[in-house]
């Protein structure tokens, strides 16, 4: 097992991970306790957007936390158990929004995401990807224009890069979204982006293509990482594994492997939440995000799927059903005849950096560690280039991007 890379996770970000290094040549074990679909990569609201490219700070965010964090209920919350360890982590990501910094980084991810539908395809095959992901758009709405320095770099860079959006007047929206509330006046449609209509599908179809191509899976939990000479010990539940590369692509858990290895990253966790209403009386064809709601729709092969929220409780604090709930009402607010049940609540953690930016490549100066996590809720567009380019760093191929913006050492 030595010349196999060992992939510890088994969510969106380790399976990418694991199949281009397949492609590359590779052998590969994937250790993960839980199936494909346990975690953020199965309840995620399934954008695929390599045309959206905006960090999760920004510019003139800051005037508007005071009121977030007064209603329990709004877009992003602190739990108060956890506010003394989230706000530093917090703080600095706030920090990563002002205006140069925020277009920097938003080129970074604009890098990065740019082939993710394509990145889609070359990891699952063309009947797959023609089975599960749909390239009819993406809907940005509101109710009132978007204005500010955020909105402007926006459009520049939109205009910059080219991209095929459409900006969208209440006569079109409510085309496009029949019975769509009347508050709803404004919206841009970008062509470029699509989404996965079911996630966890996709993504147990790109495990069963690891295992076809000879890939093995491990229903373990790592315990621990011990370096040795030309090697490392992968210590789990259930034994030991014994590898040259091994890559650490486990979310929210990854920093409870590295830190005992010296190795410090700012991940945090955000808890998101999606409620699944199944066999909805409002059919839309093309999903869609409310920015004033922090909510997003999204049909689905068994429903429709209403997911947003943004909450810093730690990975091992109780959801907040409520949060949950508070989603449906947003949704129904914007089509007052959506009825809700049955329905279905999932709560699950982002792994997530200041930057939003996430973490790919070598970690520290010990040869054959290598790192894949931190997508935030970018993981169903991010992973599959992470994936490529990790493989591409391992295996001493020429990276299609520059790998330096998403290096573990830019946190040292």
């Amino acid at each position: 097992m030595i010349d196999t890379v060992v992939v510890i996770g088994g969510g969106v970000a380790g399976l990418s991970a694991a199949r281009s290094l397949q492609l590359a040549g590779r052998q590969v074990a994937v250790i993960d306790p839980m199936p494909s679909t346990g975690g953020a990569s199965y309840g995620n609201g399934g954008f695929i957007t390599p045309d959206s490219f905006m960090p999760g700070a920004q510019p003139g965010m800051l005037r508007k936390v005071p009121g977030w964090l007064l209603d329990p209920l709004g877009p992003l919350a602190i739990s108060p158990q956890y506010a003394p360890h989230a706000i530093p982590w917090f703080l600095r990501w706030l920090r990563e929004g002002r205006g140069s910094r925020m277009t920097e980084l938003a080129h970074m991810m604009r890098k990065l995401n740019a082939p993710a539908l394509t990145e889609w395809r070359r990891l699952v095959g063309d009947q797959l990807y023609g089975r599960y992901i749909r390239e009819n758009g993406q809907v940005y709405l509101s109710d009132t224009p978007s204005t500010g320095s955020a909105a402007e770099i926006e459009q520049r860079m939109t205009i910059e890069y080219g991209l095929d959006v459409e900006p969208l007047f209440p006569e079109k929206i409510q085309t496009l979204y029949p019975g769509i509330s009347s508050s709803v006046k404004f919206g841009v449609l970008k062509r470029g982006n699509g989404h996965t209509n079911s996630p966890g599908a996709l993504n147990d179809a790109l495990a069963e293509k690891i295992l076809e191509a000879g890939g093995v899976f491990h229903r373990e939990s790592v315990l621990k990482l011990i370096p040795e000479s030309d090697q490392w010990l992968v210590l789990t539940s259930s034994g030991n594994h014994r590898a040259r590369d091994i890559v650490v692509a486990a979310g929210v858990w990854s920093m409870q492997l590295l830190r005992p290895l010296g190795i410090s990253i700012p991940l945090e966790s955000q808890r998101g939440y999606h409620v699944m209403i199944q066999a909805s009386n409002v059919e839309i064809g093309i999903p869609f995000i409310h920015r004033g709601r922090g909510v997003g729709l999204t049909p689905m092969i068994d429903g429709l799927r209403v997911a947003g929220s943004v909450e810093f409780s730690g990975v091992d604090g109780m959801p907040n059903e409520q949060r949950a709930l508070q989603l449906v009402r947003h949704a129904q607010q914007l089509f007052p005849a959506l009825t809700e049940a049955p329905h279905k609540i999932w709560t699950g953690q982002r792994p997530s950096t200041p930057d939003s930016l996430p973490v790919i490549g070598a970690a520290g100066e010990r040869p054959g560690l290598w790192l894949c996590f931190g997508h935030g809720t970018y993981g169903m567009t991010a992973a599959p280039p992470s994936g490529r380019l990790l493989a591409e760093l391992v295996t001493g191929v020429q990276p299609f991007t520059d790998p330096v913006p998403y290096s573990p050492r830019r946190f040292t």
